[in-house]
């Protein structure tokens, strides 16, 4: 795991980066919402791994449940809830043309 930022109610593990790609597995734990800048790029991709995920963009919002998938082309703000009481864990992959950018360089 190459960095892992958790938050009241969840957590974003980036396990891959490469210039303009990052994989993260994305936790939310129940009955909570997830808006992290890291999830917003140029493109996403999140597949439910476990639980049910809520994700909406603006007016739009759509509910899926494990082994269903979401493609968000945007890099407007959004949100990932989790409706229920169980853990919810998803794969990101999120396309952003500054992804080596976000953090400081060591």
């Amino acid at each position: 795991m190459l960095k892992s930022i958790e938050y009241p109610g969840g957590k974003v593990s980036v396990h891959y980066r490469s210039s303009d790609l990052e994989v993260m597995v994305v936790e939310v734990a129940g009955g909570s919402s997830l808006v992290d800048p890291a999830l917003w790029g140029r493109s996403a991709w999140h597949l439910v791994l476990e639980g049910q995920a809520l994700v909406q963009v603006g007016a739009a919002r759509w509910e899926l449940l494990p082994e269903e998938s979401l493609s968000v082309d945007t890099s407007n703000p959004y949100s990932i809830t989790n409706p229920s009481h169980e853990r919810l864990r998803l794969l990101s992959v999120v396309s952003s043309g500054d992804a080596g950018e976000r953090e400081n360089p060591r």
